[in-house]
């Protein structure tokens, strides 16, 4: 599908589709090169025709002359087909037929129904087409019945997508089913039951038709969490612009902006093209004019946003490829890193702007400008190193300079660095930090030990055992401070993923760091909570009594990290229904005096904005939680030590209140607890 791709760089690639009016003649090749010479990417066809209607149709009125409750359908024959193999069937989406009614009340018509499904997918998947339609339930009250059909059609076609068509919302006025209130949510509710029944099989998505008038922002975002495979847009979603062109809204510009930055990229299908515009609005509805009848003028609209959308983002220039893939957290100390690992980190160049300003801050508050000693811990291959040395010579402070490094590989990079560019100012020490033991006191100890959730990376035990070496009077720490936040989320891709590996029964227990896209955040206000903190330097006290038992050192001894373990307990209100599938995880840090990073959603742009270094962590659920509305979700999270690990414990309950206020508990997940894959000290 690349005739239409655009040659220009950073031009987004789209696929644009047209959904042709249900053809009476099968499509072939040349009706793929007559749209594709237009501009389309692919096409649309119904698998059948009418003459296979026509044949169901009479066998259900013979069974029902003959009382007869199932009968079989035979299988389809060359005059009931639209479809056939060949080189064109990777650039055409088939539609199974729009009048299959999976979730009949009426067991003949069900029964029928499944049949003919069944019939057209194998046809389908015979022919080779990848990406199949089905029309969603056509009422909210058999939903299951509608989701175990297609539960039981995920049997066929090993290789074949079933995007099931559903509408972003009711419209309002226009209930499907008779004595039903309008909500706002029940489609979204038809398709968490679809989903779950085939138990987040990744075979099964959406094609999602956008409306011309777009529900509220929460719904907005409950849809675009989801596994949207194509959007389907009829010719009415439009409106006319001034000379009566077709055009977006600002909000449908900025909907299909933000969807077509998910990997990967849903498939745009244009509708209706064929069909003769409705007559101007009423006067003073804000669209005062036609549309102009231009069947081509839906693509070169869609063309024309394509070539003019914004630049990405430094964060997504970055994270290109990582949108909710899953990643395990780094092990720094009982792993070498490589140096492209080195090398990822070193792309940031805002972190490290921000260390550079934290280093010369915490010089400046030296008393002396003679002789500070620093002490890059953890050095890797030395960017902090550089930045220290620029702080210096921007603080017209004298330091004497050292590098402290595990990694043999590493140190032997650090050595050629201090030879060829830093002209042998730097002090380079093959040591693991907790057991270098220099006959002098630090004054600044500068590190980047952080994880995905502050500590997880084990940055206090590091911390705590090099304390020894930092001088007891005034010693500076960079950074002085971090700080652990948790909120549920809804991830239904994420979980899709990690109830694939079979093969890893420890996948549900595994904490993953994920540059967190197709989600949301469930509490309301987005409310994010803050767990807990640890502090640079320790209190005297506090280090005395650790080291009494061996804490901080290499080989702890029993209990010598117990001031290192934290618990949290949050309740978080929940205004909408949703599905809690784990929490998101982020960190705050102050390196020294105002300089802070931060990776929380809400704060990042006014602490470290463009930040790169660090993705969300992600602790899942192994069986999700169903919410209602105005539902409370309860968290608490340790982080448990033994002498040689530390490791996190989770554990999700929910809550609605019910009359007098009681609390009746929904539901409770297991209690996970990462131990078995826990970070080695």
């Amino acid at each position: 599908m690349d005739a239409h791709q655009p040659a220009e760089p950073g031009v987004p690639i789209w696929y644009v589709g047209h959904h042709l009016p249900t053809p009476k003649n099968a499509i072939n090749g040349h009706t793929l090169r007559t749209e594709v010479a237009t501009g389309y990417d692919m096409i649309t066809t119904h698998i059948t025709n009418v003459n296979f209607r026509t044949r169901v149709e009479q066998s259900i009125s013979s069974a029902r002359a003959e009382n007869k409750i199932h009968f079989h359908i035979e299988s389809l024959d060359a005059a009931e087909v639209n479809l056939h193999p060949g080189d064109h069937i990777s650039q055409v989406i088939a539609f199974t037929s729009s009048w299959i009614d999976l979730d009949s009340d009426d067991s003949l018509v069900a029964h029928v129904s499944r049949q003919v499904l069944i019939h057209e997918l194998e046809y389908a998947a015979f022919c080779g087409a990848s990406n199949v339609v089905i029309a969603g339930p056509k009422r909210r009250t058999n939903v299951a019945q509608y989701a175990q059909v297609i539960s039981a059609a995920l049997t066929t076609g090993a290789y074949m997508q079933l995007l099931i068509h559903l509408p972003m919302a009711e419209e309002e006025g226009s209930v499907a089913n008779a004595g039903e209130t309008y909500d706002e949510f029940a489609v979204w509710d038809v398709w968490n039951t679809i989903r779950t029944v085939c138990k987040y099989n990744s075979r099964v998505s959406l094609t999602l038709q956008i409306p011309a008038k777009l529900p509220s922002a929460h719904l907005v975002n409950r849809w675009f969490a989801e596994p949207v495979r194509v959007l389907f847009i009829p010719s009415f979603t439009f409106c006319p612009n001034a000379k009566g062109y077709p055009v977006f809204s600002k909000l449908h510009q900025a909907l299909l902006t933000r969807y077509m930055k998910l990997r990967p990229t849903p498939y745009v299908l244009v509708s209706d093209t064929h069909l003769t515009p409705p007559p101007p609005a009423p006067a003073g509805s804000g669209s005062p004019q036609k549309l102009r009848y231009e069947p081509l003028g839906y693509l070169v609209y869609l063309r024309h946003l394509q070539k003019n959308q914004p630049p990405p983002t430094t964060v997504e220039k970055f994270g290109a490829g990582y949108q909710d893939y899953l990643q395990a957290p780094l092990q720094p100390l009982a792993d070498n890193l490589e140096s492209i690992t080195y090398e990822v980190f070193e792309k940031d160049p805002v972190k490290y702007d921000q260390y550079e300003k934290a280093i010369k801050l915490a010089l400046d508050a030296r008393d002396t400008k003679d002789n500070i000693i620093v002490a890059v811990t953890g050095a890797g291959r030395g960017p902090l190193v550089s930045r220290a040395l620029r702080a210096a010579k921007a603080s017209g402070r004298s330091i004497n300079l050292f590098a402290v490094e595990k990694n043999p590989n590493a140190y032997v990079h650090l050595l050629r660095h201090n030879r060829d560019t830093w002209n042998g100012q730097v002090v380079v020490i093959k040591s693991d930090m907790r057991s270098w033991n220099p006959p002098f006191k630090v004054d600044i100890i500068i590190s980047e030990l952080l994880g995905s959730f502050g500590d997880n990376e084990l940055s206090p035990e590091c911390l705590d055992g090099v304390q020894r070496v930092l001088n007891p009077n005034g010693g500076i720490s960079i950074p002085a401070s971090y700080s652990a936040h948790y909120t549920p989320i809804m991830a239904p891709k994420i979980y899709a993923d990690i109830s694939s590996r079979k093969n890893d029964p420890d996948a549900p227990e595994t904490p993953y760091v994920v540059m967190l896209q197709a989600i949301e955040i469930l509490a309301e206000n987005e409310y994010i909570h803050r767990a807990w903190d640890f502090h640079h330097p320790l209190p005297e006290n506090t280090m005395s009594d650790a080291a009494a038992l061996g804490g901080g050192l290499i080989g702890l001894g029993d209990g010598g990290n117990d001031h290192n373990m934290r618990n949290s307990r949050a309740t978080f209100k929940v205004p909408r229904r949703g599905v809690v599938h784990g929490l998101a995880g982020y960190f705050e840090s102050v390196l020294f005096g105002d300089i802070e990073l931060s990776t929380r959603p809400d704060t990042i742009d006014a602490k470290s904005k463009d930040m790169i270094s660090w993705f969300p962590i992600f602790f899942p659920l192994k069986t999700p939680i169903h919410l209602p509305d105005n539902s409370e979700v309860e968290v608490t999270i340790w982080r448990e030590t033994s002498e040689r690990k530390v490791w996190y414990e989770w554990s999700v309950q929910a809550f609605i209140k019910g009359g007098g206020g009681q609390r009746c508990r929904l539901g409770i997940a297991d209690l996970h607890s990462s131990k078995k894959n826990g970070c080695l000290m």
